[in-house]
C-alpha cells in the first residue's frame, strides 16, 4: 500500500480525462451522467480539500493503483511513503513540508487563516484549522 497526496490543479480537467479514458472512476447518477459534484472512486482517500478548482487529496493506493495516479495527466504527487503504520503520515507530509515549491502549493489550496472568536465573556480566542487536512486511519 502507498500513501500519497495528489494535487490537482484543474480538478475540471481531470474529471473530463477521467470521463473520456476511465469512465468507471467517476460516480454517476442514475442516468449514467456524471453526478454533479464529480466524485472520484476507485480509492481510500480522506474528503478533499478544495480552492477554485484546485484539489488536494490524500490517498492510499495499491500498487497499480499508485503507479496509474503518478502516471495520471494533470494530477502530482506532492508526497508518498509505502504504508508502514503509524508515522506514514508523517513520512508523507514531511516531504510536503520540507519543499518550499510543495508547501507553497499546499498553503495555497489549504490556507489555514486564524479566526477570532469572540467568547462572549469579555475574552477572545483564536482559533486555526490543523496543519494536516487530512491522514488515512493507522498512519
Amino acid at each position: 500500500m502507498i500513501d500519497a497526496i495528489l494535487y490537482v490543479p484543474s480538478y475540471s480537467t481531470l474529471v473530463a480525462h477521467l470521463d473520456a479514458n476511465y469512465p468507471d472512476m467517476l460516480v454517476r447518477d442514475e442516468s449514467g451522467e456524471i453526478a454533479q459534484p464529480p466524485v472520484v472512486t476507485g480509492f481510500a482517500r480522506t474528503p478533499s480539500v478544495v480552492n477554485g478548482d484546485e484539489l488536494l487529496v490524500y490517498a492510499r493506493f495499491r500498487q497499480h493503483e499508485a503507479d496509474q495516479w503518478r502516471s495520471m495527466p494533470g494530477v502530482q504527487i506532492l508526497g508518498e511513503a509505502e504504508y508502514a503504520g503509524r508515522g506514514t503520515a508523517d513520512a508523507v507530509y514531511g516531504q510536503v513540508f520540507a519543499d518550499p515549491d510543495k508547501r507553497a502549493i499546499y498553503d495555497r489550496v489549504y490556507p489555514r487563516p486564524v479566526t477570532t472568536i469572540d467568547n462572549g465573556d469579555g475574552t477572545v480566542s483564536e482559533s486555526q484549522p490543523p496543519e494536516r487536512f487530512g491522514v488515512m486511519a493507522g498512519a
